[in-house]
């Protein structure tokens, strides 16, 4: 992510000095986390803007101002943190190195799953996109994990399951399902001998995955039209700040990049 050392001690300063707070938020942090984010969803995207054309737009547009609104949602998080921090140090030395750590986790750590994560929602949304299309020839999906020792015990039970297109399984839990997440969906044609997974076996395994998976990852990309849905502990806010959120927190959304 783009933002300068000098960047990142103003903030420290800003906030401590109470210049910065969470109603008064700083754009260029904003706009540094979505350029970041920005990046891996064109790259998971892919094709040129003349290529995206007609729905592909229109879902490219819904997934960029996604992105933005997430942006906004985590800018306020770690604005609250770092103010909350101020009234918990004694003194400004022990503020500003508790304060690093925290910039370090969200704009750093986080960031890196973040970005993959965008990268390949935005993947899982175009094939999406494609699947929808080519669903009178390919009318069935494949779940398709990469089997290896970091198989996620998420993915394990879902790698080769076979339902049609429209089956409900995929609204839920297509790809991506947890961060970091390598799975995909393949699509299979009709003159395949294609054997579905039975109801009994899918009822089971969306059993545990209704227990195990995160909120945040129950979603279909393609379909929804968002990377990051409302249930990411970002978008939970205080109850006197939930019209401030829905304004993206004052935040501004770029017309173009």
């Amino acid at each position: 992510m783009k933002y300068t050392d000098q960047q990142i001690e103003d903030l420290i300063d800003g906030i401590y000095a109470g210049k910065i707070t969470v109603y008064n938020l700083p754009e260029d942090l904003y706009i540094a986390i979505a350029d970041h984010l920005k990046k891996g969803l064109y790259k998971g995207f892919g094709g040129t803007l003349i290529e995206f054309g007609g729905k592909n737009l229109e879902l490219l547009k819904e997934l960029r101002e996604n992105i933005y609104i997430f942006s906004g949602a985590k800018t306020y998080q770690q604005v609250r943190e770092l103010t909350d921090l101020v009234a918990e140090s004694e003194t400004f030395i022990e503020y500003k190195k508790k304060a690093i750590d925290i910039y370090d986790t969200y704009n750093r750590v986080w960031a890196e799953a973040e970005y993959n994560t965008a990268k390949g929602q935005a993947q899982n949304a175009i094939l999406w996109s494609e699947f929808e299309k080519d669903k009178k020839n390919f009318p069935y999906l494949k779940y398709s994990a990469v089997m290896d020792n970091n198989t996620s015990d998420i993915c394990k039970p879902l790698n080769g399951v076979i339902r049609k297109v429209d089956d409900p399984l995929w609204s839920k839990y297509s790809p991506l399902n947890h961060f970091n997440c390598r799975c995909t969906l393949e699509k299979l044609d009709k003159y395949e001998n294609v054997v579905l997974t039975h109801n009994d076996k899918v009822d089971e395994i969306t059993k545990k995955l209704d227990e195990t998976v995160q909120k945040e990852f129950k979603m279909n990309s393609g379909k929804d039209g968002y990377i990051f849905n409302k249930n990411h502990p970002y978008f939970s806010v205080s109850k006197g700040d939930k019209g401030l959120a829905r304004e993206n927190f004052g935040l501004k959304i770029p017309e173009k990049d």
